[in-house]
């Protein structure tokens, strides 16, 4: 079932960075650099064995956003597509989890895809749009249906049907009112089988650098 999905990805869990353990890049391919959309996967270990929490599969970071833990954007800095990277992350002392807390932990990264600014264009299926939206229902905004620079995918099917269709062709600056209905077995009895409006606007556009 699909869901709206508020793409805010942030490692809340980290408070401190530590340095670069081993790198292996593709000298051929393009290099990522503050302000580009990088698409990654990581894990994060300790003493070599994944924590809870510390694992994403094909996570969508803005790098120089601040979005995840200071230090954790810098190390993803020319990087290549198709690389992977190990990084070091300590917990501080007084972290909530004892099992994290004061530890050293590694974060194994691999980066799959470089976005680029594209805010001349009009946006297209497999961008990447950067969004704010507030959802409606009956004219007042629903819980869970609010987002300020959410990063999605064009034609992912990450969010709700019709949702993604109905922002292919904006641009930059643009905003536009798109209704859309959940599915009758959505979790939420409130907006179960409802159609409900998104007031959507376009911050940025990235497309893939190939």
């Amino acid at each position: 079932m699909k869901k709206i999905l508020t793409l805010v990805l942030c490692l809340g869990f980290l408070f401190g960075c530590g340095s670069e353990n081993s790198s292996k890049n593709n000298t051929n391919s393009p290099k990522a650099k503050n302000g580009d959309i990088v698409k990654i996967d990581y894990v994060g270990k300790l003493d070599g064995t994944a924590f809870q929490g510390g694992t994403a599969n094909g996570a969508l970071l803005e790098l120089g956003s601040g979005t995840f833990i200071d230090g954790f954007e810098e190390q993803l800095v020319d990087m290549a597509v198709d690389s992977s990277k190990s990084i070091k992350v300590t917990f501080p002392a007084n972290y909530g989890s004892s099992e994290l807390a004061g530890k050293e932990t590694t974060f194994d990264i691999d980066l799959h895809a470089i976005y680029q600014p594209a805010d001349d264009a009009a946006s297209q299926n497999s961008d990447i749009v950067k969004i704010d939206y507030v959802g409606k229902l009956n004219g007042t905004a629903f819980q869970g249906g609010t987002a300020n620079g959410a990063l999605l995918e064009l034609g992912s099917g990450t969010y709700i049907e019709g949702f993604e269709e109905q922002l292919v062709g904006m641009k930059t600056g643009e905003s536009k009112t798109i209704k859309v209905t959940f599915p009758a077995n959505y979790g939420s009895s409130e907006l179960a089988g409802k159609e409900v409006t998104f007031d959507v606007a376009i911050n940025h556009i990235f497309r893939v650098v190939k």
